[in-house]
């Protein structure tokens, strides 16, 4: 059973919009990130649709980008959250992921604030990309990469790599297959998701130094 009791105490406050500084919206109006989130993939090449139902779970922005690469990216799901007084919790992220578990797609969070430390640890599980209101400036989803660092934080933070966060599947449900209709699918058990039919970009984790993604 998870443990969705709210993280209150223990959050990652330099996700997203740091304290202090209010973002450049209108903090009366939520759609606002929905439709920065969809407006910013169509200029890095995607489809995007808002508010459409996904099995009968509505889903603030999806995309398709024009030029399908093979990449776990190329479909996105996307739930955007706008909070202010509380931190995201693990639920916006397991949300997310059983989105992009049904539709085969890569699960992104965007947020404009923060995120609680057990909703950043989730998301690292379960490949979901956090991407902050500043990442919407930079030109591309961030990397997904061997370890993952919050904003700012990566010279000061070491965070566990990504495969000593994760645990093996269970034996009872560990399985080799080779077709394409199972999601998310795993190439075996000790890797982690990936969101798409073929496999491609599955293990493609990068070293966060060595990225050309600024992540401070």
């Amino acid at each position: 059973m998870s443990n969705d009791s709210p993280d209150f105490t223990d959050e990652i406050d330099t996700v997203g919009t740091p304290d202090g500084e209010d973002p450049d919206h209108d903090p009366t109006n939520g759609r606002w990130l929905e439709t920065r989130v969809a407006e910013t993939l169509e200029q890095w090449g995607y489809r995007t649709a808002r508010n459409e139902y996904c099995f009968g779970l509505e889903t603030d922005v999806i995309a398709r980008r024009d030029r399908l690469r093979g990449d776990p990216d190329d479909f996105l799901v996307v739930e955007c959250k706008d909070w202010h007084q509380v931190p995201v919790q693990r639920d916006a992220v397991e949300a997310v992921a059983l989105r992009a578990a049904l539709a085969r797609a890569m699960p992104v969070l965007a947020v404009s604030r923060r995120v609680s430390a057990s909703a950043w640890r989730l998301a690292q599980l379960l490949d979901v990309r956090i991407v902050t209101e500043q990442d919407l400036h930079k030109g591309q989803l961030p990397p997904l990469t061997e370890r993952r660092p919050p904003s700012g934080t990566l010279h000061v933070r070491r965070e566990p790599f990504i495969h000593d966060l994760r645990d093996r599947l269970p034996l009872l449900v560990h399985r080799r297959s080779g077709l394409d209709i199972e999601a998310p699918v795993f190439h075996i058990a000790d890797h982690g998701p990936c969101y798409v039919p073929d496999r491609t970009g599955n293990d493609a984790y990068v070293k966060a130094a060595d990225s050309d993604y600024e992540f401070g």
